[in-house]
């Protein structure tokens, strides 16, 4: 007999065939069997799921946002009650509030209320400085000009001008200073990070 086969009766070359009516294995990439959908020709596969990147906390906490607003509203109430109760003094001592609850043990480690209460007493700060020059440059104006007069009434009236001048720039001051204050409380009771003008807050302490 002749060793002559047809062709497509003898065995497959790639290895063993599975049985007539076998079903494709599992996940079987090469039969597009249950559980693996395979790629249409001509259109590239979908990305595959990636793990979270590095750093990324699921479990991450939420901003604190509590002490961070107080830390902005209490210097601002130190600073404008303060100074209207105490002739004044409140405008030395806005930086208290916000460094209590920068130093406390509860947010010591707390970036988010750190980052607000350094704003707030950077904030506290800056207003004392400014403050102590208003009331000297108050007294130096007054006293300078009422030696230029000589005790003469007619020459008395000038010294308003100085005086009221000074009255002027720390009033704008003191407002913005106010309206920046007031923005600080609302971004930390909204959980966003706020930076002073550095007019308004020089950054001395640093988080």
């Amino acid at each position: 007999m002749s060793d002559y086969h047809q062709p497509g009766y003898g065995p497959y070359p790639g290895g063993p065939q599975q049985p007539y009516g076998a079903q494709p294995g599992w996940g079987d990439p090469s039969a597009g069997g249950y559980g693996y959908q395979a790629p249409v020709p001509g259109y590239p596969a979908g990305p595959a799921y990636q793990q979270p990147g590095p750093g990324y906390d699921p479990q991450m906490s939420p901003p604190s946002k509590g002490p961070a607003m107080w830390a902005h509203l209490g210097a601002l109430l130190t600073v404008v009650v303060g100074s209207g109760l105490c002739c004044g003094l409140g405008g030395f001592l806005g930086w208290v509030a916000p460094l209590s609850i920068r130093s406390s043990a509860k947010n010591q480690h707390d970036p988010y209320v750190r980052h607000h209460a350094t704003q707030a007493m950077n904030f506290g700060f800056t207003q004392a400085i400014v403050v102590f020059f208003g009331v000297g440059l108050w007294f130096a104006s007054g006293f300078t000009f009422e030696a230029l007069s000589g005790g003469e009434k007619a020459n008395n009236d000038g010294i308003a001008v100085p005086l009221l001048t000074v009255m002027g720039i720390m009033a704008a001051y003191a407002i913005s200073g106010m309206v920046c204050a007031i923005i600080g409380t609302v971004k930390a009771n909204s959980g966003q990070l706020w930076t002073y003008p550095r007019l308004i807050a020089f950054p001395m302490v640093k988080v």
